[in-house]
């Protein structure tokens, strides 16, 4: 099976958590019912929010495209479901593979499964089922499939060597397959009883999970709250928590009183919690705070090189130069985010790069803009050349609660160096469109977790048809198209640091996309409670078994 897809683009909702009483007779009706009989009597529960319903069901394979933007399951699903392998930093470890060879020629992985490890519902884990379910995962992804990297476009069959033996055969070497398969959105691996024979996922999956992760769903969803209990069948560490329950509350207002009141008892996440509310909680009687010192995703503001006046390379190491990154950070973003100056963080696997950096310096910002022939002819304070002013738009997402002021701030210090910024915040899905089609500049961010970097490289490439923004390096640089084909096809990794190091270091040099701020993803939770809570290493999930109890 060739397959061949688009990308398109994932945005995350608010989420949160809080811990609730639940009785052990809350099983999902599975098709084949697990012996709950080790549950707990009096189990301890916890209760999230979230902005998004799980009105889509509980397959893990998701995009905007097959889960009408309703993607709040996503976010929790690493309770359910497993992967083949996962990712702690740079290093690939066994999850549900305990071991795997690649070929010479980077054309086959072969991976030899856990043996004894049975599925929530009772289905055995062999190979055949999964085959099946990453086969189900292409083809329920569809075009989507290459947002989520390139295992799903280069995968040309699955085979069943044996019992507990499964290879993947590829069309051609690519060197990000490990880290694509520990994403759990869209390789997570289901049950074979999850779906029809032509793949896709059965009615049954929009109230039960189907998977051999810790938790499992006990199918009482009404739309506002949805109860996940202990899989009985688990097969690793029992985790602390033995119930949880996503409780939808889309205002993060409302989820920071929730927690005061002790209605929910844990908010995780930068997406689930605003940077205000977490300044807040950070000082409340009885709230406990964890700040992550990992870099989950950055932000960074990108430009449309191939119109004027981001066509000139001047222009945009002006910009870098007139933005104070160190301002933003503390005023914008509470200290949460600091100051960044890589667009991809050193600890990611071939990201440790030495890069041309830009210090705030409007001086230096305005020196360029004059080299480039933009000067204040008028007094007005906005340059002009040729008859042109220096107007440009800056789009944003809007629903990113601070993104407002990051941009006003921005638009502020670029209008002290000459620059008329007009502000264009938009939802996900039209700010998508609007830079899809025509943009000057734009506010952005990496795609984060286990998605970077390979996913972020690979989107350079404009044949992806997936991200306009990143596809303006490929474009900008001489031959960029075929470098980053070439990056997803080749089996030499030294080659593979060659062109990380070749294309990071124009994308600085030119200023084709200019680091603003890292992000940290961080929780505050009910202390008398919760003893901690950590971010597992795909910090955009959150996994309870992280939850520590008192």
């Amino acid at each position: 099976m060739k397959l061949k897809s688009l990308a398109a683009l994932v945005m995350a909702g608010v989420m949160a958590l809080g811990l609730c009483a639940c009785t052990s007779n809350e099983t999902p009706e599975n098709t084949s019912e697990p012996d709950t009989s080790e549950v707990n009597a009096e189990p301890v529960s916890i209760t999230t929010t979230e902005s998004w319903d799980f009105s889509t069901g509980f397959y893990p394979a998701l995009s905007s495209a097959n889960s009408n933007g309703t993607m709040g399951f996503t976010y929790y699903a690493r309770n359910c479901y497993d992967t083949l392998v996962t990712r702690e930093g740079d290093e690939i470890i066994p999850a549900l593979a305990e071991t795997w060879e690649i070929s010479d020629d980077g054309l086959t992985y072969t991976f030899h499964l856990k043996e004894g490890v049975k599925f929530s519902d009772g289905a055995d884990l062999n190979a055949e089922a999964v085959k099946t379910s990453i086969e189900a995962a292409f083809s329920n992804m569809g075009q989507s499939i290459a947002q989520f990297g390139k295992i799903g476009v280069l995968t040309e069959s699955i085979e069943v060597v044996d019992e507990y033996t499964v290879a993947l055969h590829l069309t051609s070497p690519y060197y990000g397959v490990l880290s694509d398969l520990a994403m759990c959105n869209p390789m997570a691996i289901v049950s074979p009883n999850a779906f029809n024979e032509d793949l896709t996922p059965k009615d049954e999956m929009m109230n039960q999970t189907m998977g051999t992760g810790p938790y499992m769903y006990a199918g009482d969803g009404d739309g506002t709250s949805y109860t996940f209990v202990r899989n009985p069948n688990y097969w690793g560490e029992e985790p602390d928590v033995d119930t949880f329950t996503v409780k939808v509350i889309s205002d993060p207002e409302a989820a920071v009183l929730a927690l005061r009141n002790g209605e929910v008892d844990l908010l995780a996440g930068t997406s689930r919690l605003s940077f205000a509310g977490y300044t807040e909680l950070s000082s409340a009687d009885g709230i406990g705070t964890t700040l992550d010192d990992s870099v989950s995703n950055s932000r960074f503001i990108g430009f449309n090189t191939q119109a004027a006046p981001f066509n000139d390379a001047a222009v945009r190491q002006a910009v870098a130069y007139a933005i104070d990154k160190e301002t933003i950070s503390t005023s914008v973003f509470s200290g949460l985010e600091s100051a960044s100056t890589y667009l991809l963080d050193s600890t990611l696997p071939y990201c440790d790069v030495e890069t041309t950096t830009y210090s705030y310096d409007p001086e230096r910002a305005m020196e360029l803009l004059e080299s480039a022939g933009w000067v204040d002819s008028d007094g007005d304070g906005v340059r002009e050349k040729d008859g042109e002013t220096l107007s440009v738009t800056l789009d944003y997402i809007t629903n990113q609660g601070t993104m407002d002021d990051a941009a006003l701030v921005i638009a502020q210090e670029l209008g002290e160096v000459g620059f008329e910024v007009t502000l264009r915040g938009a939802d996900n899905m039209t700010w998508f469109t609007q830079v899809f089609t025509d943009f000057d500049f734009s506010l952005h961010t990496t795609y984060g977790g286990y998605y970077d970097p390979f996913l972020t490289m690979s989107n350079m490439n404009p044949e992806m048809m997936s991200d306009p923004i990143l596809w303006q390096v490929a474009l900008t640089m001489e031959n960029g198209t075929a470098l980053i084909q070439e990056l997803d096809s080749t089996a030499d990794l030294d080659r593979v640091q060659e062109i990380y190091d070749e294309v990071l270091n124009f994308t600085a040099d030119q200023a084709v996309l200019v680091p603003l701020t890292s992000a940290h993803q961080y929780a505050a939770f009910n202390s008398d409670k919760i003893a901690s809570f950590s971010f597992g290493s795909d910090q955009l999930f959150i996994e309870i078994a992280n939850v520590e109890v008192n």
